[in-house]
């Protein structure tokens, strides 16, 4: 009977193991590095992330109409007088909407208010929304122009 020992507990090394043919699949060759297309496509990408944001900032950057909430008036049962201020183009009109919601934060009242067309580019509005329940906020919305 033939016995095996061993100095220590490890497991004995594998010098030179050659695996066969086929049974691995093939061994590949090292890639080459191309650091001057990574380069290339690194700042392609960039460029044109800077394209998108330029061009999302010109579409939808600052509006030709915009508003302001002054104050609301919430005194009387049953309505709620909201003052704002609309800056839009001279010789336009425009059209912003106005809510009112309850302490639970449900809406119980909503318009679309017309502002007039008029040569002066900042105009002061009063609108009395009438609401269904007891208001606790009065709100512009937003403001755009009208067609």
């Amino acid at each position: 009977m033939t016995e095996t020992q061993a100095t220590d507990e490890r497991a004995p090394e594998t010098v030179g193991v050659s695996f066969p043919d086929g049974r691995y699949g093939r061994r590949r060759a090292p890639r080459r590095h191309r650091p001057a297309v990574t380069a290339v496509l690194t700042a392609g990408v960039i460029a044109a992330g800077l394209v998108a944001a330029w061009q999302l900032t010109v579409n939808s950057g600052k509006s030709e109409v915009s508003e302001r909430l002054l104050a609301y008036d919430d005194s009387v049962a049953g309505q709620v007088d909201i003052t704002f201020e609309v800056y839009k183009p001279a010789g336009e009109g425009a059209t912003c909407a106005v809510r009112s919601r309850d302490l639970a934060g449900a809406e119980i009242g909503y318009a679309e208010v017309a502002v007039p067309v008029d040569e002066r580019t900042h105009l002061e509005m009063t609108y009395t929304l009438m609401v269904e329940g007891e208001p606790n906020t009065g709100e512009v919305l937003r403001c755009w122009q009208a067609d």
